[in-house]
């Protein structure tokens, strides 16, 4: 999740939305973009990658922030926005999956501040960011063959 587990804790000098100059017409997702396309090369990847790219442009648009210094609640309402017409499970395999790969990506670049991943204290402080982290947690576990945790 990085360092801060939950938005509150953040202190104010790390809070992404102090970056908005510095960020200011700099297209972070194309540059993230660009080192996926090196890596994955298929069709299916690259689709999902443009989904996500325009809808979470637009919802951060809306919100007046750049792409790249989302909040958790960014994160929330965009997945609210999504899930009014599509299946939470779509909302995973087809968005959410993207959008954590990119803030895990910007956390591992030192050319960027950030030292959280609002994506995930998303699912940790929010409902339905919660209930689509529910439908990781159940791929993981088909993955694992259905591992039984109990």
């Amino acid at each position: 999740m990085g360092v801060y587990k939950r938005f509150d804790s953040v202190p104010t000098k790390h809070r992404l939305d102090r970056y908005n100059v510095e960020y200011e017409g700099q297209d972070v997702w194309a540059e993230f973009e660009r080192t996926r396309n090196d890596e994955f090369d298929s069709e299916a990847y690259r689709n999902t990658l443009k989904k996500t790219e325009r809808t979470w442009k637009a919802h951060m648009s809306n919100r007046g922030r750049h792409h790249a210094l989302a909040r958790p609640r960014d994160v929330e309402t965009w997945c609210a926005d999504l899930a009014t017409d599509r299946k939470l499970e779509t909302v995973y395999k087809e968005y959410w999956i993207r959008l954590e790969e990119f803030y895990s990506w910007l956390q591992t670049h030192i050319d960027h501040p950030h030292v959280y991943q609002p994506v995930l204290m998303a699912a940790a402080s929010h409902e339905i960011a919660r209930a689509v982290w529910w439908v990781k947690m159940d791929h993981n576990k088909a993955a694992l063959g259905g591992v039984n945790d109990d």
